[in-house]
């Protein structure tokens, strides 16, 4: 059965035209994400291998240490050349990424994106969150938990990046519609330790923490907790962030971290690999733009069904 253990996806071939044809091994697709280290890309991983075991295909998965190292994901899209790989799976960390991608096109290898897309229609489709749409929905989660009102801080990643900024804006359209007022905006970059000394450079001058706190990546989001934690501040504000791995459950568990909204990089792995592979047997996309979906995670509903098998790696809390 086509999918990922069974489970029906979102498709942008029939499943019948994805799961067909034999595949020889030595065969191979690059996945390269936008960054590197976090818990994330390494789902987006596991869902591209899950989908190599499906097609025999080899996967190349890099991605440099940091999302400000575009020369680094330049010379990563150039292995994938090198080792003659069929297609590439794509999460772009600059604009300039459409040169490479043209590139690749005329030597007939296609490029699919996940993650986020820069507007340009420059691979053949993009597999990822409708971000605007999650960050409307943390700012719904926060009015309910600040029951309507309250004060609220967002700290950017870094600007220019599109699913972030997409995040952050629907977050504040979303507060600011719902009636919450953001006390505090502040650009604190892309890597955690930028993050956390740009946080622990505005947090302790407030008087009192804001009600709540909104972040929109992992890196962001795992920066505020060290903060919280070095404040003493569990209960003091509600920290509302994006994706998930176990040191955020452990902070769910302190009352250090309110929530989370979780995106699904196992199907962006999973689908992009299929997407680009299928493009690379002259099956093209019958979409462009495919929404893998988002769900709100507390400690409330961590352990229930619906949502046991994208989080099984994150749920058993780390020993001290």
């Amino acid at each position: 059965m086509c999918g990922i253990r069974g489970r029906a996806m979102a498709v942008v071939f029939a499943c019948a035209a994805m799961c067909s044809g034999a595949v020889a091994a030595r065969d191979c697709v690059g996945v390269i994400s936008a960054g590197g280290g976090y818990a994330f890309w390494g789902e987006v991983e596991r869902g591209a291998r899950l989908a190599g075991t499906e097609l025999g295909l080899d996967i190349y998965f890099r991605g440099p240490n940091d999302e400000n190292s575009p020369y680094v994901q330049k010379d990563l899209i150039s292995v994938v050349e090198k080792m003659r790989c069929k297609a590439l799976v794509l999460a772009p960390n600059v604009s300039e990424r459409r040169q490479e991608v043209a590139h690749l096109a005329a030597k007939d290898i296609p490029t699919v994106y996940i993650d986020r897309d820069f507007g340009n229609h420059d691979a053949l489709a993009v597999i990822a969150t409708n971000n605007y749409h999650m960050g409307e929905m943390a700012a719904h989660y926060m009015a309910l938990a600040l029951h309507g009102h309250g004060t609220v801080a967002v700290f950017h990643m870094k600007r220019g990046v599109p699913s972030t900024d997409e995040r952050e804006r629907g977050f504040v359209a979303g507060a600011t519609a719902a009636g919450l007022s953001i006390v505090q905006e502040a650009w604190v970059g892309s890597g955690v330790g930028e993050a956390r000394a740009n946080i622990q450079g505005i947090l302790p001058a407030f008087k009192v923490l804001p009600d709540g706190i909104f972040t929109p990546n992992e890196s962001t989001t795992l920066a505020t907790i060290y903060v919280l934690r070095q404040m003493d501040a569990a209960g003091k504000t509600k920290l509302i962030g994006v994706d998930i791995n176990r040191l955020f459950v452990d902070a769910m568990h302190d009352e250090i971290l309110y929530g989370v909204m979780v995106q699904r990089p196992i199907q962006m792995g999973y689908q992009g690999v299929m997407t680009a592979y299928q493009a690379a047997l002259g099956r093209m996309p019958i979409q462009y733009s495919v929404d893998t979906g988002s769900f709100f995670v507390t400690l409330q509903n961590l352990n229930t069904p619906d949502f046991a098998e994208e989080l099984a790696p994150f749920i058993k809390r780390v020993e001290p």
